[in-house]
């Protein structure tokens, strides 16, 4: 069998080492403490956040199909509610959804450790760049310890940082240039249930542009509130450099001033930076193959950031990886 090793283990990664098992070796390995990637649940003492992606649609019949039995597993559920408009300190307009918001249960790090339940993983390991040569490729970690030889090396990290991974191997000059945007995420805690009769809201102005309420997604805890706050990205990009702590008052004044109620005294508010969170607007290049066959991409930067299309960007992949391996 050959050996592939799969570089980050978000959705993309581990949807990838799942539709390519029994073909191949695989060893997923990730440089944070766990699988997630923008999918993760951060805690904060008895609070739960959804701090980077806070809900995904299913548009397509593939995607359904895949998410199939995750939905059986009770691992991903629909979460019903109204969407509000806020527009200068007023609500704009409640809008009742047509489609279908899904999520992850008990937080939305649930689909990745699903995924991360039946694949060889190695966490708290940030590989190194590769060295000059044709593969098979010698991999090590950044403090120098080797992690073994590869047929084929996945990137799913964000595309800069796959380019750079490749930067020193015949083909790593074609990477696509697919530039991502950032934005930071603010965590709120309330020490009392959630009163509005909305779950979500767009912010109209400001620098805010999202409002969801974590604590009314199914399998939360319904006594207290957890909101998370999204900034636009054009404001993400002027604070990009500042440490996420100083910036958490900033967020949480502009978070009162975007709010139709009086915000009660929070029981916490910390703000989390995500360097790579969207694409910019520009061509979907898709997933990235070397010529020689023994590098290939995948991640948020093939499509959208939708959740949908990164997961059917790595069924993608595995699809076209299929035709080399028995």
């Amino acid at each position: 069998m050959k050996r592939i090793a799969i570089i980050g283990a978000g959705l993309s990664g581990l949807t990838l080492a799942h539709a390519l098992k029994g073909r191949a070796e695989i060893t997923v390995f990730e440089k944070a403490r766990g699988p997630g990637g923008r999918t993760a649940t951060r805690r904060e003492g008895a609070y739960r956040f959804d701090h980077g992606a806070p809900c995904f649609t299913a548009r397509t019949p593939a995607f359904m199909a895949w998410l199939a039995p995750l939905l059986a597993a009770g691992v991903v559920a629909e979460w019903p509610g109204a969407v509000s408009n806020l527009q200068g300190g007023r609500v704009a307009g409640i809008r009742h959804r047509v489609e279908r918001l899904l999520v992850g249960v008990p937080g939305m790090n649930a689909l990745a450790a699903h995924l991360a339940g039946s694949v060889k993983l190695q966490v708290g390991i940030d590989v190194a760049p590769l060295a000059a040569g044709a593969g098979p490729h010698p991999l090590a970690s950044g403090s120098g310890e080797a992690l073994g030889t590869f047929d084929l090396v996945i990137s799913t990290a964000p595309a800069e940082q796959s380019r750079a991974l490749f930067g020193a191997v015949a083909g790593g000059e074609a990477f696509p240039d697919v530039r991502m945007k950032p934005r930071h995420a603010l965590m709120v805690a309330l020490d009392k249930p959630w009163y509005q009769g909305w779950i979500a809201a767009r912010v109209m102005d400001g620098p805010l542009r999202w409002i969801t309420v974590d604590s009314s997604k199914p399998g939360r805890a319904t006594e207290t509130t957890s909101l998370v706050v999204q900034t636009r990205s054009r404001w993400s990009r002027l604070h990009c450099d500042t440490p996420a702590e100083l910036l958490a008052p900033t967020l949480l004044h502009a978070l009162t001033a975007a709010l139709p109620f009086d915000l009660p005294a929070p029981a916490l508010a910390k703000a989390h930076r995500w360097r790579s969170a969207l694409v910019e607007q520009g061509d979907r290049p898709g997933p990235w193959i070397s010529p020689d066959g023994t590098l290939a991409a995948t991640g948020d930067w093939a499509g959208t950031s939708r959740i949908e299309e990164v997961c059917l960007a790595a069924l993608d992949l595995a699809e076209r990886l299929k035709k080399d391996l028995p």
